[in-house]
């Protein structure tokens, strides 16, 4: 799955919080910028707890949508 900004502002994230993350745990925050998003692979294989949360929120979000349109 992909996250994107908007993923990481609903779980409670921001832009200057952002840049922070990725640079603890070398992502790559240009390659972010350029696409809009990041695997959810990458964010969970740091095994931070604010990481797990945006995946876990976003997983929430795409099945409530799924379920919205069937």
């Amino acid at each position: 799955m992909l996250i994107t900004m908007e993923h990481i502002r609903a779980a409670g994230g921001c832009a200057w919080g952002l840049r922070t993350f990725f640079a603890r745990y070398n992502l790559d925050i240009e390659a972010f910028i350029a696409t809009g998003s990041i695997d959810s692979d990458a964010l969970l294989a740091t095994e931070d707890a604010l990481a797990i949360r945006v995946v876990e929120q976003a997983q929430a979000a795409d099945a409530a949508k799924q379920e919205e349109s069937n």
